[in-house]
């Protein structure tokens, strides 16, 4: 794979994926001294005792699902195919690594953190793993917005269509796990912070040489 020379777009970009790796310093270092514990119970509560219905258990139970390993990967494959007839190799690169690097770092940041899950209802079983970053917020934006990304790259003119279905999917699968009570708020904005560099270094790769050779 060629590697395309930075421009300021693409020097932006880093600067972005280093705010939020700051952010995200900031939040885990919050988290492990307590600082944020009872902001996370006010906030958990808040959005349980105001959604709570059956509407909002459908919402979140599929936002949940689709935001899943199990929901993941075949979509991936999906995208990879496409890629591959439209002679988008390195695309297949990118989602391929993007996909292994960011849920081997959910596992380890999960390690790294050790903080435990949410005990305040029972929406669902509550997953037997540690609670931060959460790994759906994290897979959200680090895989699923790359695969919007490579749609974008194989179809243009549907852009606007695929970002204004990829942000509110992004957001849904990080809420729904506050709702679900299996996450506490702040292991959802780390997850979102945690992907975000994946995110910003696989649409390099991915759009800026067709920027270059656009200009």
């Amino acid at each position: 794979m060629k590697f395309p020379r930075p421009t300021g777009h693409a020097l932006a970009m880093f600067g972005l994926a280093v705010v939020a790796s700051l952010a995200f310093g900031v939040i885990a270092r919050e988290i492990r001294v307590d600082s944020v514990d009872q902001l996370d119970i006010r906030a958990e509560m808040a959005m349980h005792e105001h959604l709570d219905s059956k509407v909002g258990d459908a919402w979140a139970l599929s936002a949940s699902f689709i935001g899943s390993t199990v929901f993941l990967i075949p979509v991936l494959i999906v995208v990879g195919v496409l890629a591959w007839r439209n002679r988008k190799r390195a695309a297949i690169i990118v989602l391929a690594v993007n996909a292994v690097a960011v849920m081997l770092g959910d596992v380890l940041l999960k390690r790294v953190f050790a903080r435990d899950r949410p005990q305040l209802f029972d929406k669902i079983p509550i997953p037997k793993d540690y609670s931060f970053p959460s790994g759906h917020s994290m897979s959200a934006v680090g895989v699923w917005g790359v695969i919007a990304a490579v749609l974008v790259l194989l179809y243009p003119r549907h852009k606007v269509a695929i970002v204004a279905t990829a942000v509110p999917l992004i957001l849904s699968i990080g809420l729904s796990r506050i709702y679900l009570g299996v996450h506490w708020p702040f292991d959802v904005l780390g997850g979102f912070l945690a992907g975000t560099p994946p995110l910003l270094a696989s649409i390099y790769l991915l759009h800026e040489p067709q920027r270059q050779v656009a200009a």
